[in-house]
């Protein structure tokens, strides 16, 4: 999760810095072309013409001169320049190439205007006396000409905002998207692996189940043979009970269960859960009590019956393991009330030595986290259980010790029936 947060803060500075230098870079070309006066480089020759200077003589002879700075700028770039009168004759230049001509007919006015005379790149401007041009030296400059449609620069200016945008997205969802599939992916991997490694378990321990329950009930063994065929019936018991729950905890980590929703009646499947833990003889040395209000005999929950069964059973597990031998475990449904109306509750509790406040804290930590408590799986399942069903979990240590849970069920998905 860290490494995902750690992708998209990178992803947010990159896209960030993406935007600025695009406001850089506009504020810069902005720059560059209003930097001149008149809005035009001294290179083009709306600068250099007006670097022109017009002299009118007492005869009427029309001189032209440039000043300094114009033929500077020429100079520069190794150009020339000459102005054009109306009947397409060169009256002025400076530094005029050999090859080109002096006289122009209205074509190639309109050839050269567009493109290149005599494959110089000129450029032009419209001055009172005709036309000034500008031309630089041949393959330095690859001259063109846009041209666009009002409707088509209209286009661009609401088409660009929104590619922009859908270009942020694109890079704010899409890494998301792959990491996402990729992580399904590995999950449903190790979900198949653990499922495939849970059977895998199942299988002999269901074996050495039925075998030692053989040697427990044949009459021709010993009692110290039957006491042993019964831890050992009773550990295997154990260890099929937490590969299951490993399993079903991965599933409900990773949302890849498929859970019956029912009307369930709770008070049975709590008694239910209790006959067969008595039946497993895991009670022996524990006393189980059950306490169901009158008003709650018919309560229905809705939720999947073997989930509720599995918290039920994981709670009065965890009190039997965790407790010496004498502890009473005490199973109650009642109503307390919460916030100005009342609530049904399930608490599971014991008289035993209870927990300290640091392992009350890792009984709080995510469901979903992929490190396993120290306590084991019985009390994470339970949260994860009530988490898929919307109740809300409580765990706390007794005022007169031992360790407790509540089970406060959703207002929402209870019902009851009176029948």
């Amino acid at each position: 999760m860290r490494r995902l947060e750690n992708f998209f803060k990178i992803v947010m500075l990159t896209i960030m810095m993406i935007g600025i230098m695009l406001v850089a870079d506009i504020l810069i070309l902005t720059y560059l072309s209003i930097k001149t006066d008149d809005g035009f480089s001294d290179l083009s020759p709306e600068y250099i013409s007006g670097q022109i200077q017009k002299t009118v003589r007492e005869n009427g002879e029309v001189q032209y001169s440039i000043s300094r700075q114009g033929t500077e700028r020429i100079d520069s770039f190794d150009g020339f320049a000459f102005l054009m009168d109306d009947a397409g004759d060169i009256i002025w230049s400076y530094q005029l190439p050999e090859d080109v001509p002096v006289h122009y007919t209205v074509k190639e006015i309109v050839q050269f205007t567009r493109f290149y005379l005599n494959d110089y790149p000129v450029y032009v401007r419209i001055v009172d006396d005709g036309i000034f041009a500008v031309g630089m030296p041949r393959n330095t400059v690859w001259k063109y000409q846009l041209s666009f449609q009002i409707r088509t620069v209209n286009m661009f200016a609401t088409t660009l905002p929104v590619l922009f945008l859908i270009n942020i997205i694109v890079l704010l969802v899409g890494p998301f998207l792959i990491i996402r599939r990729d992580a399904r992916r590995r999950e449903m991997q190790r979900t198949s692996w653990i499922a495939g490694v849970s059977h895998d378990i199942r299988t002999p321990l269901s074996l050495v189940i039925g075998y030692a329950d053989e040697l427990l009930h044949s009459a021709h063994g010993c009692a110290e043979v039957q006491e042993r065929a019964q831890m050992i019936e009773n550990q295997a018991v154990r260890i099929k009970t937490l590969v299951t729950n490993l399993n079903t905890s991965n599933k409900l980590t990773y949302g890849m269960g498929v859970w019956h929703c029912e009307q369930v009646l709770l008070p049975a499947l709590i008694r239910e859960t209790i006959c067969d833990i008595v039946n497993r003889n895991l009670d022996e040395k524990y006393d189980i009590s059950v306490a169901v209000s009158d008003s709650l005999e018919r309560f229905y929950v809705k939720g999947d019956a073997e989930l509720m069964k599995r918290l039920v059973e994981n709670l009065i597990n965890n009190a039997i393991s965790h407790n010496l031998a004498g502890c009473e475990i005490r199973v109650s449904l009642m109503q307390l009330e919460c916030c100005f109306f009342k609530r049904t509750v399930l608490e599971i509790s014991d008289n035993g030595c209870g927990v300290s406040r640091e392992q009350l804290k890792k009984f709080r930590t995510s469901t979903k986290s992929d490190k396993l408590p120290e306590h084991g799986l019985g009390i994470r399942l339970v949260r994860q259980i009530a988490s898929l069903h919307h109740w809300k979990v409580r765990f706390f240590n007794n005022a007169d010790g031992g360790f407790a849970c509540r089970v406060y069920f959703s207002h929402v998905l209870m019902q009851k029936s009176q029948s």
